[in-house]
């Protein structure tokens, strides 16, 4: 029913189990392109002894001391790091703990102790997708006019709900999920657009210590990390020396390690996700604030964020890829000052500009 008549991507629960509604995939794909995908996970892990779901002493164990033979202790390749499809000993949501600096990124030390010695990780980055479920219905259905669909947008822009800006509030669409028909009224649905952040790394901005490890937890499905590297066909965004480091497709459950070695700033993307704003930035440094270096040697971060394409036009003002990065959220010093910087405050970061900032 046409009108003048929450989440993850996943839809209600039943039983337990979280449903998801179909249509999120197929939209995403259409409004990314399979170009965007193709090649994903392809030839992207080294091969390792020992690689996969070990965990704990990497002395062997009892595979190691029953014959006599230990076991090579794994390692993080310098390109394609250390990928496993689980099971993640620090898998789950922790951040909603983290402190109003926005600390708080690393995981108890028993949980990264589950690591082998050689590919321990001090930190940990989540991949989330941040769009209730039911705006994907929404979005998929059609079920809102042009007009009420850009009164949302304007309505939403700051992230809070201005209810004069709405056109119609209080009438209701009916909307088909996967546990059956829902009702739901125009404020409800601008509501929910304004508590859209979007696919996004949790947390946008991390400092580390040359040396250290990132652990990064696929939370929700098709996650992957990439650097902006001219071999990849894009800017160079990394410190001089660093080669095109990616990972695998990540599944949920499953994670990915990288070593970060060599000083200064890295901007990384999620290449199925980056068109929607998926990208972070890791400042590598003992306590000094380093320059980001950028190399006009390919396409650049994108400067606009499809996610309105794939919510059937509902905009929820989430910065674009260029955006997120160019926010003072995400500056090299407030990196190294903050240790953390949750990818909210970059969104609310952005929003504070209102309608039509810049990138977005």
């Amino acid at each position: 029913m046409r009108e003048d008549n929450m989440g993850d991507g996943e839809g209600p629960t039943r039983g337990g189990a979280r449903r998801a509604y179909p249509v999120a995939r197929r939209a995403v794909l259409r409004a990314v392109g399979a170009s965007s995908v193709v090649g994903l996970g392809v030839g992207s892990v080294a091969a390792q002894e020992g690689h996969g779901d070990h965990h704990g002493d990497e002395s062997g164990g009892e595979n190691g001391a029953g014959n006599g033979v230990a076991e090579t202790p794994p390692r993080i390749d310098p390109l394609f790091g250390y990928a496993s499809g689980g099971p993640n000993p620090c898998a789950g949501s922790h951040h909603e703990e983290s402190d109003e600096t926005g600390g708080g990124s690393d995981h108890p030390a028993d949980c990264f102790a589950s690591f082998p010695g050689s590919v321990r990780p001090t930190h940990e980055v989540e991949m989330h997708i941040g769009i209730p479920g039911l705006l994907f219905a929404v979005g998929g259905q059609g079920v809102l006019s042009d007009v009420t669909t850009q009164s949302i947008g304007e309505a939403v822009a700051d992230g809070t709900v201005d209810r004069s800006e709405l056109h119609r509030p209080r009438a209701t669409v009916t909307v088909q999920t996967p546990d059956g028909p829902v009702d739901v009224t125009v404020e409800e649905i601008a509501r929910l657009v304004a508590q859209t952040v979007g696919f996004h790394f949790e947390p946008a901005g991390l400092h580390v210590a040359p040396g250290d490890v990132v652990l990064y937890s696929a939370e929700t499905p098709d996650h992957a990390v990439a650097s902006y590297h001219e071999r990849h066909g894009r800017q160079n965004r990394v410190p001089d020396g660093v080669g095109p480091f990616s990972s695998p497709l990540v599944p949920v459950g499953g994670y990915w390690l990288y070593r970060f070695d060599t000083p200064g700033v890295y901007d990384v993307y999620c290449p199925p996700h980056e068109p929607f704003g998926m990208v972070q930035r890791v400042v590598v440094s003992d306590g000094d604030v380093p320059e980001p270096s950028v190399e006009m040697t390919g396409r650049p971060p994108e400067d606009h964020n499809q996610l309105a394409a794939i919510l059937g036009g509902l905009d929820p003002n989430v910065p674009s890829s260029a955006a997120a990065l160019e926010t003072a959220a995400l500056s090299p010093a407030a990196i190294v000052e903050r240790g953390a910087v949750p990818w909210a405050d970059v969104v609310a970061d952005h929003r504070s500009g209102g309608p039509g900032t810049p990138g977005s």
